[in-house]
């Protein structure tokens, strides 16, 4: 009997100690106000992150067609670091961090109300030249992953958008995370890392100039943003969001 106590005893504890360690946390974006050692601030403000395909110019050849269709040019990034431009991914472990929460991708892209293949077309600054934006992958420093599957997403197809954090990394865990352990302190993690592509289609509407320039039009100063808007209360009062725009530089079609 003796024997079973010490060994139910021993359980208790290592259970109690594993909970100890294992915070709900939650996930908000923003600039880089809070990154840098012993600086547990996040974020103070959104960050707007231009993300620019060349710096030499780049000829798009298209054809105009009998009907509306893909072009057959994509253009591909990968590794897009939002870091780059100041905007970064934070954790928070306070007992008021809700796991559970999701994080927005919002869009601003201009819909040109066309579909092909079941996805949404969004304006160029081109007339008859349209485009989808797709993410192929998502994910941030220490391994730290998401729920958008391996199949990826068409931002814009519907709308929000939504997606969860998940760390890997049991040291991200334990000596990064965990030590936010108030609403207001928070953990920088990393750049909102991402592979995009995007892909051109035309309809009998496309009649563009010589080397007219090629621009991806939005609503706003921005393509598409990332927000959490529930990470839990009193936290979310430093949730911003995470600005995403591309400038096709020198990039012209004819």
């Amino acid at each position: 009997m003796k024997t079973f106590f010490k060994y139910f005893v021993f359980l208790v504890l290592s259970c109690s100690c594993f909970t100890a360690i294992s915070k709900d946390t939650s996930f908000l974006v923003g600039n880089n106000a809070g990154v840098g050692d012993g600086n547990f601030n996040g974020p103070s403000t959104a960050a707007q992150v231009t993300f620019r395909y060349a710096s030499t110019t780049n000829n798009l050849v298209f054809y105009k067609p009998t009907q509306l269709g893909p072009t057959g040019v994509k253009l591909r990034w990968e590794q897009l670091d939002t870091a780059s431009g100041g905007g970064f991914l934070y954790c928070n472990a306070s007992d008021r961090a809700n796991p559970d929460g999701l994080m927005d991708i919002e869009n601003a892209m201009a819909d040109s109300g066309k579909t092909y293949g079941g996805h949404k077309l969004f304006k160029t600054s081109v007339p008859g030249l349209y485009y989808t934006l797709f993410i192929a992958k998502l994910w941030s420093a220490y391994s730290t992953k998401t729920t958008i599957s391996d199949s990826g997403l068409y931002i814009g197809d519907t709308t929000p958008q939504k997606f969860q954090w998940i760390i890997t990394d049991p040291d991200l865990q334990h000596i990064g995370c965990d030590n936010a352990m108030r609403y207001d302190r928070f953990w920088a993690i990393g750049g909102v890392v991402h592979d995009l592509t995007i892909e051109f289609y035309t309809d009998t509407d496309f009649n563009p100039t010589t080397n007219q320039d090629v621009s991806l039009s939005s609503n706003s100063t921005y393509l598409y943003a990332f927000k959490a808007y529930s990470p839990g209360s009193r936290v979310v009062d430093h949730s911003h969001h995470l600005y995403i725009d591309f400038d096709l530089l020198n990039v012209k079609c004819n």
